[in-house]
Parts: C-alpha cells; structure tokens; sequence
C-alpha cells in the first residue's frame, strides 16, 4: 500500500503536468531518491536500533498526514504544497523502506527467504503498476467525464481515495507482529554523513557487494525505462497545448498501455522466479534474467512501436528484469548480519539511488541529444549484456 500510493500520487503530478504542459516527471524522479541519498545511514541505524513494526507504523502515520496535505494542495490548486507534500512523501518511503525489507528474515527465516523476498518484490510492482496506470486511467476517465478545464479536480478525486486508504493500512498495521531490535547502538550525529561508512562495509563483502552490483542496476534500468516509456508516448501523442484535450488524454492512455505490459511482465517474472526459489536461493536465476534483459531491450530497439511483437518485447523485458531482481535480493538480506540488516539494506537503498538519479540524467542526456527511444533500448542492451556477464562470472562463486 505505500508503494501503491506513493507511485499513484506521483503519477497523479505526472498527468496533472502533462494536463499544464509541464514536464514534471524528471524533478518527481529526482524527489524520490534525493532522500535516500541524504539520510540513507540514518534510516539504516533507525531500522536496527527500533522495532521495525513500530517504525512501519509511524511512517504509515506519516503517510495519512502527508496524504491529507497533498489532497488540499490538490483541491485548493496549490501546486507547490502538493509538491512538498509529496516530497516529505519521499522522505517517507526511505525510513520505510529498511524496515519493510529487515522484516523478512525475522518473520520467515533464511529457508523461505527467497521466495518471501520474491513475493514482497511482486507485491510492490503489482503495487506500483496499479499506482502507475490506476493514476492515469482515473485521471484520463474523470477528464472525459468532467471537460478538460477539469484537471485539478481529476487528481485530487483520486488522491482523496488514497488518503482514506492510507487510514485503513495504519488501522491493519497494528496487527503486525513485533520483533526485538537486534541493534544497541546508540545515535551519532556522524550518521547524518556516514555514507560511506555503510557504502564500504557492504563494499568490504563479495557477496554482498555483488549482489547490489546486480540490484543497483536493476534499479538504474528501470528509471530509464520507465521515461523511456513515457518519452515514446509523448512522441507517439505529441501534445501541442494543455488545451489539446484529446491528445492530453490519448498521451496518458498510451503511457498505461505500456506501462502494463511492462508492468504485467515484471510481476509474472517474480512470480516464477519466488517459485524457483522457495525452499533455496538459486543464483542461476539471476543470470537467466539477465541474458533476458538483454535480449528484450535488444528486440525493443529494432522492433516498431506498438505493433504485437513490440509489446511482447517489452513484456520479456519486464519478466526477465524481475527473476533477475529476485535471488539477488534475497541474497542481499539473508547474508547481512542480523545486527546491521538494516545498515546494509540502507546502504543499498543509497547505490539504488545514486543509481536512479543517474538514469533521470542519462534519458535527459540522450533525449536532449535526440536519440530515439528505440536506440535508447538499443544502449540499454549493450549495458545489460556487460552485466550479464558480470553475473555469470561472479554467481558461481556466491
């Protein structure tokens, strides 16, 4: 439910700028990693230091009141306080973050850590694919309804609805079960600069740090893919003024479209690979997915858009994406000390970031430089294919 609501609200902006002719996909990317990236060691110390259910229910708290500024923003027309309401959001989503992930191997233990790790990654893309298209479906329907002067009303509907949710989510997380903190240390104001600290004791271990090697990749593929998507339906319904309704509206259509049979792709992917992986952490996996990955961008940069092969391309690139993801991620938390999980999830969550603002700044580049889409996928398969043989080279020894 947060990855659910954090990605709808953002895609509510997304739609609400594409209805204002502005182009606020690229700051709300940067939004969403910049907190990571700044207070990532003390959200790694919090998430060992307290108990994680009590931390998931404080940033759900956080997340009904944050909500609640965002709708008014909405409702009122304030466009700058729905923008910082949603960037206290962010900052949310990174406290929340270690806690959610630390809490696997508490509740399930290292035998049922890959495929419980594989169902919380399902769980948050079906999250973020019905954030994703629910936000432009719902926007796109309530502007044909309502007229096209309606824009405002059309993304505060639907984050009002996100808010009631967000207190139905606070009223079931008291059910969670509590587990002890498996940390003592106390506060040190050093952890608000104590990146690399954290970046070199996941450094320091092999298997750990090629396994974010993997994960951060994941991550930087997936920003890129995710403009790329929105830049080919643009390009596909170029929007001449906020006043060209239908074309407004025909833009976002497409944007759900393929953010569908992206989507769909990644959560089937994770689906098989949490299968392969109960009961063991197969590590074949991830190089299967990463050959995957190859092959899909690699098709999606010679094949045309919107025809039935394009659109099975990019399905392929979302499974494989996902059983990539998968083992590696279980890997990631199964073999992190109990006592410093949350440290090096957090020291994760950062390279993933690092890595996220990289890809906003990439598609921008190559955007600006006027490469196509197609020969974006096409540069996107030749960094997948250095990594999957990364992957092969460096699995069998984990």
């Amino acid at each position: 439910m947060n990855s659910l609501n954090e990605k709808g609200v953002q895609f509510l902006l997304i739609a609400l700028g594409i209805w204002m002719a502005k182009a606020l996909q690229y700051p709300l990317s940067v939004l969403i990693v910049l907190p990571f990236v700044l207070f990532s060691p003390l959200a790694g110390w919090l998430s060992d230091r307290v108990c994680k259910t009590r931390l998931l229910q404080a940033m759900v708290l956080l997340q009904v009141l944050v909500l609640t500024g965002m709708s008014i923003g909405l409702w009122t027309q304030n466009l700058p306080l729905a923008i910082g309401s949603f960037t206290v959001f962010c900052v949310q989503a990174m406290f929340f973050s270690p806690a959610k992930k630390g809490l696997v191997k508490d509740m399930v233990g290292t035998e049922n850590i890959g495929f419980a790790s594989g169902i919380l990654e399902i769980s948050s893309m079906l999250a973020l694919l019905v954030g994703q298209i629910g936000a432009l479906y719902i926007v796109y329907t309530l502007l044909s309804i309502w007229g096209r002067d309606s824009g405002w009303e059309a993304a505060a509907v639907p984050c009002s609805v996100c808010t009631i949710g967000a207190v139905i989510v606070l009223i079931l997380s008291m059910f969670i079960p509590r587990y002890a903190p498996q940390s003592t240390r106390p506060f040190e104001w050093n952890l608000l600069w104590k990146h690399f600290t954290q970046l070199r004791m996941l450094w320091d271990n092999r298997v750990l740090r090629n396994s974010e090697i993997g994960i951060g990749y994941f991550w930087f593929i997936a920003g890129i893919m995710m403009l790329i998507v929105l830049q080919m339906a643009a390009e596909a319904n170029p929007v001449q003024s906020a006043a060209d309704f239908m074309q407004v509206l025909g833009q976002q259509k497409d944007s759900a479209i393929l953010f569908a049979w992206l989507s769909g792709g990644a959560i089937s992917g994770g689906l098989v690979a949490s299968i392969i992986c109960a009961g063991k952490i197969r590590t074949w996996v991830a190089t299967a997915g990463g050959i995957g990955m190859t092959l899909g961008c690699a098709a999606l940069a010679f094949i045309p858009y919107g025809t039935p092969l394009f659109f099975a391309a990019l399905t392929l690139t979302g499974f494989a994406a996902s059983g990539y993801l998968v083992p590696l991620n279980a890997l990631l938390q199964d073999r992190a000390d109990d006592d410093k999980r949350g440290d090096v999830i957090a020291a994760g969550n950062l390279v993933d970031c690092f890595l996220g603002i990289m890809s906003v700044v990439l598609q921008g580049a190559m955007m600006w430089l006027g490469i196509s889409p197609q020969w974006q996928c096409g540069i996107l398969a030749c960094t997948s294919a250095l990594v999957a043989v990364f992957i092969i080279r460096n699995m069998r020894r984990m």
